[in-house]
């Protein structure tokens, strides 16, 4: 039905407010009563003779450039007055000069009068008698309930009593291989330690070390035993050095994280090592001090990192940032990395990982946390709205859709087993909030001093 645009949407509210107010009473749409994209003007009171353009362009330009089209259309033969309403905000002052030379006195256009917004409107509806401003409460009221038309009491327009609304989580349904492997570590690994470390996989990465061998990382260790998605029963895989072969165990999944919650909790660590793992190879690095997978350069020289992505449309985002000290620019002050922390979570009989949007600044070859992260992200979150994390969200779920094509190619081609991604969780019957309660506004109180430092680094996406 093309009803896709703001502004021819609000033609309508436009109409009824100025038809009410300003004495209009046959104002209509000519968009709608004519012909689609009637030039030069949206609405006309051919009786009062007075035309009006609705745009959310406020520029002196926009202005001469209506007038320039009434003209050529010859419209000034139908209308004595054109009036040109700013649906944003008009600018604070307009050269009547100007718009004299395009007008060439063929139409009445005044830089104070004809130019209007909603501060004009507002200021028109203090003056009018108290039943005109009914009459234009009532239009805007119409829109607000959700295009109600005029006319109806209130108690006609019936809402359902829990209303219900699309919600979509952040969450995303997550599939592993069909067989984990446990087996038995063997006896010298180990060895020389003289009690049971509290984490097993440090005694794993000293024997590595020791043997000088390199494995994958998709891998969990407890009570002596090595469990993973990579075959185990291979006399040459990656592990063989590490395990009896003679214990190796395959398993359904659900048969090793069913048994109880502590192999679960197992279950979902060798998740995020596989994870890891799967993304390591994409340059996304895992911190574990902060809980999070941040992007890196696929160049460590490189100043700049951006994806391409597709949302309603193919753009990129940047995920990677260096910034230059002033006084040596051959070193690094600071990089900013987009990055997220995950979660596992298993329903009703479903593992999804649980997304969460944040950042990562660090400083030195190494990436380490810098000293500024903490004012960093303090001054980002303030800037970040709903709609933004949103924009977050769908940017990983798109660019994770992307690595599990590349994934199946490499795991064809002989690849380790890796984790692959499903489809968002959404409900299209969740309770509907009230999104003026619990959306965040940005903060009106400005930057400090602190945080125009960091603005100043990071201020442009």
């Amino acid at each position: 039905m093309s009803q896709f645009d703001i502004h021819r949407a609000s033609e309508g509210l436009v109409l009824g407010l100025l038809r009410e107010l300003y004495g209009w009473p046959r104002l209509r749409n000519l968009n709608t009563e004519e012909r689609t994209n009637f030039p030069g003007i949206d609405l006309a009171d051919d009786e009062a003779r007075v035309a009006v353009q609705v745009t959310g362009t406020p520029t002196l330009d926009k202005i001469k450039g209506t007038v320039s089209t009434f003209l050529t259309h010859g419209l000034d033969k139908r209308y004595d007055r054109l009036v040109i309403y700013v649906l944003t905000r008009k600018q604070g002052s307009y050269s009547q000069d100007a718009i004299d030379k395009v007008s060439l006195g063929r139409v009445n256009v005044s830089a104070r009068d004809d130019i209007l917004d909603v501060r004009d409107v507002c200021a028109k509806a203090s003056t009018v008698d108290p039943k005109t401003l009914a009459n234009a409460l009532e239009v805007l009221r119409s829109y607000m309930r959700g295009g109600v038309a005029a006319g109806l009491a209130e108690e006609d327009f019936d809402p359902p009593a829990f209303p219900v609304e699309r919600a979509i989580l952040n969450l995303i349904e997550v599939y592993f291989p069909a067989r984990i492997y446990v087996a038995d570590l063997r006896d010298d690994v180990g060895s020389k330690a003289d009690r049971r470390p509290r984490n097993e996989r440090k005694l794993i990465r000293t024997t590595l070390e020791e043997l000088n061998l390199r494995v994958p990382s998709g891998y969990e260790v407890s009570s002596r035993q090595l469990i993973t998605f990579h075959p185990l029963d291979d006399s040459q895989g990656p592990f063989a050095r590490l395990i009896e072969l003679g214990t190796v165990t395959p398993l359904v999944p659900s048969e090793f994280y069913g048994s109880n919650n502590d192999q679960e909790r197992i279950f979902k660590s060798l998740l995020r090592f596989t994870l890891q793992q799967k993304l390591h190879r994409h340059r996304v690095r895992w911190f574990h001090d902060d809980g999070l997978f941040a992007f890196l350069p696929f160049d460590d020289k490189e100043s700049l990192r951006e994806e391409t992505w597709t949302g309603h449309k193919k753009t990129s985002r940047r995920v990677f940032e260096r910034k230059q000290n002033k006084n040596d620019p051959s070193k690094t002050f600071i990089c900013k990395h987009f990055a997220f922390a995950t979660d596992f979570v298993l329903n009703d009989g479903r593992w999804y990982i649980a997304l969460t949007p944040d950042w990562y600044f660090s400083y030195g070859d190494d990436y380490r946390r810098s000293r500024y992260a903490d004012e960093s992200l303090k001054w980002l979150k303030r800037k970040e709205v709903n709609r933004t994390v949103t924009d977050h969200f769908r940017f990983l779920t798109s660019w994770l859709a992307a690595l599990d094509q590349d994934d199946l190619f490499a795991l064809a081609a002989g690849g380790a087993p890796t984790l692959t991604f499903g489809e968002v969780l959404a409900f299209d019957n969740h309770p509907s909030l009230d999104d003026e309660a619990w959306l965040p506004l940005r903060d009106a109180t400005g930057d400090d001093d602190e945080a125009a430092t960091i603005k100043g680094l990071f201020d442009s996406e």
